[in-house]
């Protein structure tokens, strides 16, 4: 049978090409790498941030489409964040669009926090494991807060996808997660 005898898988094949090409497109986006304080890349693209949500009139999806493509190394992933997350990438990345989605989500953290919890991360020694192959690293500096990490589909990069503070019942929820490390 050809594809056009039968509509169904014609329109199949058609999705699944589409599917493909949208993967290569956004395989082929090559992200700038930064480094240096966290203080100049949080306060660039907080600036983007607010202007691209002005622009957008709040659409964070609009906005993360937006964002410059920079990938900040937050600090080298220590040997057990590398072996609980399966990877053997050296950096733990935030992308630009991650940052946008950390800004909107939890606007309550601080420059200053987001520093203080980097800069505790290579010691943090409480990783459990979380859903969809992430790890849930739980740091103390003041307070509780969760660093949730993941990997790109191969495993060769490491992402902070969420960080945020923990209340006392949030903390439990979290601990009841398998501990790892």
């Amino acid at each position: 049978m050809i594809h056009s005898e039968c509509p169904e898988i014609d329109t199949g094949f058609k999705i699944i090409t589409s599917l493909k090409q949208k993967r290569n497109k956004i395989e082929d986006v090559k992200y700038e790498t930064v480094t240096g304080p966290f203080s100049a890349f949080y306060d660039q693209m907080k600036a983007v941030y607010d202007e691209l949500m002005i622009k957008y009139g709040g659409n964070l999806d609009k906005v993360r489409a937006e964002m410059p493509k920079k990938n900040y190394v937050v600090s080298e992933l220590s040997e057990h964040v590398k072996e609980a997350l399966k990877t053997k990438a050296e950096s733990l990345w935030l992308s630009t669009d991650g940052f946008a989605k950390q800004l909107n989500h939890h606007s309550e953290i601080t420059k200053t926090e987001y520093i203080s919890v980097f800069n505790k991360l290579k010691d943090c020694d409480e990783i459990y494991t979380s859903k969809d192959e992430r790890i849930a690293l739980i740091v103390k500096d003041g307070q509780h807060y969760a660093v949730i990490l993941k990997t790109t589909h191969n495993k060769s990069e490491a992402y902070l996808l969420s960080l945020h503070t923990l209340d006392e019942r949030s903390l439990a929820q979290f601990r009841r997660l398998k501990r790892i490390y």
